[in-house]
C-alpha cells in the first residue's frame, strides 16, 4: 500500500520493499490553469551532507539506455510522470549521502511565472523490480512564490536508504541553489552519474543547466527614428540642479526637480469631504482589532499631513530625467549592490496586503537529520505620529504599532525551519507610517550565516516581487539589517541595506536613528510602566 507523507515525512524504504536494490522515481503535474503554459524541467542534486558544494543536471540530461540518439523531443504526457528516474543504491558513490529531485521554472522571471501556476504536482518512489509504487508527496496547491523546487528526496540512513517529502522551494529558481554570494551552482557531468542514476522518460527538451541559470534575453525590436528634413532637430533642455533630499528617506539618492510653471490661483478651498469608511469586505487580514473608521482617519490624517507640508501642489510630479522617475517606471526583481532601491507605486504594489518573508537553507546533521536554526526575523518601525516600537519574536512584541492601537499595519508571522517567517504588511494604513527596517538575527549568538544563506523576498497581491540576499557575513556579527522600507509621498522606497553588526537590536537602532529605551542586554524593550 501506498505511504502518503506530509511534508518532511519519511519512510524507510527496506520497510516498505524488503530487498529493494532499484527505486524509481516519478515527477508529474497535470492540469490547472496556465499549467500548459509554464516549462518545467526536472532536476537532480547531488549531495554530500555539506562536506563541500553540491552538483546539480537536470533529469533530461541524465542518460536513457534505450532513447535514440538525436530523438525529437515529444510532448508532455497528459497524464502520469513527467520525468522517470532510476537509482541503484548498492552504485551510489559514498561521497553521495542525498540524491534531492524536483522541478524548476524555466526562465520564470522573465516570463513572470511562479508555482502557483503548477497544479497537481507530485513525487513518487517505486520498487522498480515490480513497479509497485512505495510512498507519494504532493505538494500544495498554488503554494507559492517559488520557481524551483525540490519535492523530496532518498538519503542514507544507520538503517538503511529512507525517502523523504522536502517541499522547500527558492523564489530564484535553480540560481537559489548556490546561496546567497549568488554564483552559479555547481553542475554535474552526466557521466558521473551514469553508474548509479538512469532515465526511463524520454528527454522533453535539450536545455541544460546553464540555460536556467543565465536564459537568452530578447529585446523587442528598435524603431528607427523617423527624420524629418524640413524640422530642425529640437534642442534638449539643460539638466536641472539637484533637489534636496526628502527627510523619510535621507539615506536614498532622491532625483533632481524642474522649476515648476507658472499656476494659476487656486480657488478658495471648501469643507473638507468626511472620510468615508472602509467596506468590512475589504478589510485587511492584519485588521485584528479597531473598527474601520478609526484607520480611515489616520489615513486621511496621514495624508493631509503630508499635503500640508508640500508648498503649492499635493503630490510631485517628478521629470523623466530624475532617478525617482526612474525607481518608479522599471521594473526589476533583485536588490543588489548594482541595484541597490527601488519604488513601489501605489499601481505596483495594489493593496490587500504585502509580504516580507525571509527564507534559509535546511541545516542537517553528520547522518543527514534536520536540525535547528538559530535566525530570525524582525524589524525596527517609526509612524508618522512620532511613535516608534521593535518588532519580533524575543520579548513577544509581534505587532506593530500593538494590540492597542485602532489597526496593526504590520504583524510578525509564525517562524518555520522550512517556510521561513515573514511580517506582512497592511498596505491599507500604511501612509500611517514613516519607516520600517527589517533585520535578521541570532538568540543571544550569531546565526550560521555561510550555511543558512539567507534571502529576503518582498512580495505583493499584484505579482510584484523582490529578491534581496545577504552578502558575506563577517566574523562574530550577530545580527544583519537586510532592507529598509520608506513611506514618501505615495511611493514605498525599497532599498537593500545588507548591514552586519557585531552588536544587538538597541546598536541598530542607535545606528538608524531610532530612539528608545532597550533592557540592559539590549535586545529587547525596556518595559515602561
Amino acid at each position: 500500500m501506498t505511504v502518503i507523507l506530509p511534508r518532511g515525512g519519511n519512510v524507510l524504504l527496506s520497510d516498505e520493499a524488503p530487498g529493494i536494490e532499484r527505486v524509481g522515481i516519478g515527477l508529474g503535474w497535470s492540469g490547472g490553469s496556465g499549467s500548459a503554459a509554464v516549462e518545467l524541467d526536472g532536476f537532480v542534486v547531488l549531495d554530500n551532507g555539506g562536506a563541500t558544494s553540491s552538483q546539480v543536471l537536470l533529469a533530461h540530461q541524465v542518460p536513457n539506455p534505450t532513447e535514440r540518439v538525436g530523438a525529437s523531443p515529444p510532448p508532455r504526457p497528459l497524464v502520469g510522470d513527467v520525468e522517470k528516474l532510476v537509482v541503484t543504491l548498492a552504485a551510489v558513490p559514498a561521497e553521495v549521502s542525498h540524491l534531492q529531485f524536483g522541478m524548476a521554472i524555466y526562465d520564470a522571471a522573465g516570463r513572470g511565472q511562479t508555482f502557483r501556476l503548477v497544479r497537481h504536482a507530485y513525487i513518487r518512489v517505486l520498487n522498480h523490480a515490480d513497479n509497485v509504487e512505495i510512498a507519494r508527496y504532493s505538494l500544495d496547491p498554488g503554494i507559492g512564490l517559488e520557481t524551483a523546487m525540490i519535492f523530496g528526496e532518498i538519503y542514507r540512513h544507520l538503517r538503511g536508504w529512507k525517502f523523504r517529502a522536502v517541499g522547500q522551494g527558492y523564489v530564484t529558481g535553480l540560481p537559489g541553489l548556490a546561496g546567497a554570494d549568488g554564483g552559479d551552482i555547481a553542475t554535474a557531468h552526466p557521466s558521473r552519474a551514469a553508474a548509479f542514476l538512469t532515465r526511463a522518460s524520454p528527454a522533453r527538451t535539450r536545455r541544460n543547466v546553464a540555460a536556467h541559470l543565465h536564459p537568452p534575453r530578447t529585446d523587442p525590436p528598435r524603431v528607427p527614428p523617423v527624420i524629418v528634413p524640413s524640422s530642425p532637430p529640437r534642442p534638449q533642455p539643460p539638466h536641472a540642479p539637484p533637489a534636496e533630499r526628502d527627510p523619510a528617506v535621507a539615506r536614498l539618492p532622491t532625483p533632481p526637480t524642474r522649476p515648476a510653471p507658472p499656476t494659476r490661483p487656486a480657488p478658495p478651498a471648501g469643507p473638507a469631504a468626511p472620510a468615508t469608511p472602509v467596506p468590512a469586505a475589504t478589510r485587511s487580514l492584519l485588521d485584528l482589532s479597531g473598527p474601520d473608521e478609526a484607520t480611515a482617519a489616520a489615513v486621511a490624517r496621514a495624508t493631509a499631513t503630508r499635503a500640508s507640508a508640500r508648498p503649492s501642489s499635493t503630490r510631485i510630479n517628478y521629470g523623466e530625467h530624475s532617478s525617482r522617475h526612474k525607481q518608479r517606471m522599471e521594473h526589476v526583481t533583485v536588490l543588489d549592490d548594482d541595484h541597490p532601491a527601488t519604488a513601489w507605486t501605489e499601481e505596483k504594489r495594489g493593496s490587500g496586503t504585502m509580504t516580507v518573508t525571509l527564507q534559509w537553507a535546511l541545516l542537517k546533521t553528520q547522518t543527514g537529520l534536520p536540525r535547528p536554526s538559530n535566525i530570525h526575523l524582525g524589524c525596527l518601525w517609526q509612524a508618522n505620529d512620532a511613535a516608534a516600537g521593535l518588532m519580533q519574536d524575543l520579548g513577544d512584541t509581534v505587532s506593530a504599532p500593538g494590540h492597542a492601537a485602532p489597526r496593526q499595519v504590520l504583524r510578525l508571522g509564525r517562524r518555520d525551519e522550512l517556510e521561513g517567517q515573514t511580517i506582512f504588511v497592511d498596505l491599507g494604513a500604511l501612509l500611517t507610517f514613516r519607516r520600517f527596517f527589517v533585520f535578521a538575527y541570532g538568540l543571544h549568538t550569531g546565526p550560521e550565516w555561510s550555511l543558512l544563506r539567507p534571502v529576503l523576498t518582498v512580495a505583493a497581491r499584484t505579482g510584484e516581487q523582490l529578491t534581496i540576499r545577504l552578502g558575506d557575513a563577517p566574523p562574530r556579527a550577530r545580527i544583519c539589517v537586510v532592507a529598509s522600507f520608506h513611506v514618501a509621498q505615495d511611493d514605498v522606497i525599497i532599498r537593500r541595506e545588507n548591514d552586519f553588526l557585531e552588536g544587538a537590536q538597541a546598536d541598530v537602532a542607535v545606528r538608524y536613528g531610532w530612539s528608545l529605551e532597550w533592557s540592559p542586554g539590549g535586545e529587547t524593550l525596556r518595559d515602561v510602566p
